[in-house]
């Protein structure tokens, strides 16, 4: 089953994906710009072909191999992280109540306003080996999935 999800940033809206490009990096889109950044509406991230969701979304390679799995994004090296996005505010399976949320003022980190929504998508995501998206071992989002 692909997934396909929608993050709210600090500055950005993005179309996240698990399908790749050509490349075979994942699918990465910015939609919607609601602040300054460097990524146009377009752009993409790119630099690695798994997808960490931390704090922020960050594209990276797994720097080792290691038994048992993909490496999390919380045990690289920084050095072979690619791209990532500001702060995430939430994450929606639904594209328009990503734009709402976006339009919304006083944003925070992981905004208690949309946990639900967020807790839906990391739900989906799941906490096993998923062969794009990897969620930090020890739950450091401070939302429960």
């Amino acid at each position: 089953m692909k997934i396909k999800f929608f993050t709210v940033t600090e500055t950005s809206v993005y179309s996240v994906s698990d399908e790749r490009d050509k490349k075979g990096r994942p699918i990465v889109e910015k939609i919607a710009l609601r602040g300054k950044s460097k990524i146009p509406v377009g752009g993409r991230l790119t630099g690695g072909k798994f997808v960490g969701i931390m704090q922020n979304l960050v594209l990276y390679n797994q720097d080792h191999s290691k038994s048992g799995g993909i490496q999390r994004p919380d045990e690289i090296d920084s050095s072979f992280e690619g791209g990532h996005t500001s702060y995430i505010i939430a994450l929606f399976l639904n594209k328009d109540e990503a734009m709402a949320c976006s339009g919304s003022e006083n944003l925070k980190m992981f905004d208690p306003r949309w946990r639900k929504q967020t807790e839906e998508v990391l739900r989906v995501i799941g906490n096993k080996h998923h062969p794009v998206f990897i969620l930090p071992r020890n739950k450091k989002l401070g939302i429960h999935y």
